[in-house]
């Protein structure tokens, strides 16, 4: 009996798990109390999760609870490089558009190969105010799932 060759992708595939930690800061512009912070990955388009509520305490605003965010890449067998994965991270007074403060963005391909945790400290984007939104990436798993051709 005839089997017929299953041609696979070009591309090895990695998934990691990364462990995200918010902090905001200089949002003593901002009328209100608390704020959320919703994930959208580029290529999804839409939230896939969200972080509750945290109080803003003299113009900053910390989450306790940490983020763990999957996160699936392609990497190129022949240069070792690995595909884009933007992230957009919506700082909010509420789920709604309108009650937008501002959004950063971070490509999780550059953390990939990643041994040590990494600090950012981003300014946001559309936002009215000087906010910065200050972020801790550390991966904490990563699989690596060889494909070859046959």
């Amino acid at each position: 009996m005839f089997k017929s060759v299953r041609w696979r992708g070009d591309k090895n595939k990695v998934k990691c798990v990364f462990k995200l930690q918010f902090h905001a800061t200089q949002l003593s512009e901002l009328a209100g109390d608390a704020l959320m912070i919703s994930v959208i990955p580029a290529d999804v388009g839409k939230p896939t999760s969200k972080l509750e509520k945290a109080k803003i305490h003299d113009g900053s605003c910390y989450w306790e609870k940490p983020l763990y965010e999957t996160v699936k890449f392609s990497q190129d067998p022949k240069t070792g490089t690995f595909s884009e994965k933007v992230y957009y991270f919506v700082v909010a007074k509420d789920s709604t558009r309108l009650g937008s403060v501002g959004e950063v963005s971070i490509d999780f391909a550059s953390y990939v190969e990643a041994t040590k945790l990494s600090s950012l400290s981003l300014p946001l984007k559309n936002a009215n105010s000087a906010a910065v939104l200050h972020v801790l990436i550390q991966k904490v798993q990563g699989s690596f799932d060889q494909r070859y051709k046959n």
